[in-house]
């Protein structure tokens, strides 16, 4: 049998661990690290987080301080008896809430690109399909603007040709592909970084020659050659758990200069190459300088890149950029 000072003990420490966790959430957000572990649409949520759990700590501290014993532990549920099982139990709190005060918030970089594989094509479609779940209603909204009054004059039959979508998930890549087509040069832009290498890759051999700019850490492996690197993001669907590592495959007369983990910047035309038999997009640089790692190092998945890409374009236009 437990004794009252001991019942009171334990409820009295997962107070303290759920306030702890509540405190950790907000100094995430305090010091803008969440998007160093989550995609925005979940840090919204976790952000709901904090002030409910302080209610539950604050209440389960009350109720073991000033409660009888028998209310205190008023359950079926046994509290954990014994040193080992106390350590286990509350060490699966304490232990990471320890080391995420104790370890720096960083992103990942091309050490974990190494572990789970570098992917330089757009990811499969069962990712396609989960960032298209998520947001159900981005294929429609596609369809009602994609193709608006003055911009259905200005594409001609044989551009419309180019970029025919080849399945119900092309359709975003398809429109997003004849907007990159009109630039003189392709910015990656981060929030739609994904879906624009994707529409570029799926219509790669129409986009050969065009030139294109784009931002990423330096990622090597030992299969490659002295010239060559991949610039690489990472994609985050939900959380860093994830992440997927995904990159273009960069050729530049200065490349080896840059070690791992670098973040440049690419200047260069885009061309078609292959690896490990497959055709696949690189870029030949012109010009590859070291620049700043971004605020939010991770890449998204868009619910409508088109949108975005109309919306980030006319701001451009009325900025004068």
């Amino acid at each position: 049998m437990i004794s009252s000072l001991a019942i009171r003990g334990h409820y009295v420490l997962r107070s303290l661990l759920i306030a702890a966790l509540a405190f950790y959430i907000m100094h995430l957000n305090a010091t803008e690290s969440l998007h160093y572990y989550l995609a925005p649409h979940m840090q919204t949520l976790l952000l709901l987080c904090p002030v409910p759990l302080l209610f539950i700590a604050f209440g389960m501290l009350w109720h073991a301080l000033g409660g009888d014993t028998g209310e205190v532990c008023d359950c079926e549920h046994p509290l954990p008896n014994g040193f080992v099982k106390n350590m286990t139990v509350y060490g699966l709190f304490a232990v990471p809430l320890l080391f995420g005060q104790l370890l720096p918030n960083q992103a990942l970089g091309s050490d974990m690109a190494s572990k789970k594989g570098m992917i330089y094509t757009y990811p499969n479609p069962d990712v396609r399909r989960k960032a298209e779940d998520q947001n159900a209603s981005a294929a429609s909204e596609t369809n009602n603007h994609s193709l608006s009054a003055d911009q259905s004059a200005t594409q001609d039959a044989s551009q419309q040709e180019l970029f025919i979508a080849k399945d119900i998930y092309s359709v975003e890549f398809a429109e997003l592909a004849k907007r990159l087509y009109t630039l003189s040069v392709i910015s990656v832009e981060p929030d739609i970084f994904s879906e624009t290498v994707g529409a570029i890759d799926m219509y790669k051999q129409q986009f050969q020659g065009k030139s294109i700019t784009v931002q990423g850490f330096v990622h090597r492996d030992k299969h490659m050659l002295i010239d060559t690197f991949a610039v690489s993001r990472f994609l985050v669907m939900c959380c860093t758990a994830d992440a997927i590592p995904f990159g273009i495959i960069v050729r530049g007369a200065n490349a080896s200069s840059f070690d791992n983990d670098t973040w440049v910047q690419i200047d260069g035309t885009i061309q078609v190459s292959t690896l490990n038999g497959e055709e696949t997009l690189q870029v030949q640089a012109e010009r590859i300088q070291p620049i700043e790692q971004p605020a939010s190092p991770y890449i998204f998945t868009n619910a409508d890149s088109v949108a975005e890409f109309d919306e980030l374009y006319s701001n451009i236009k009325d900025t004068g950029r």
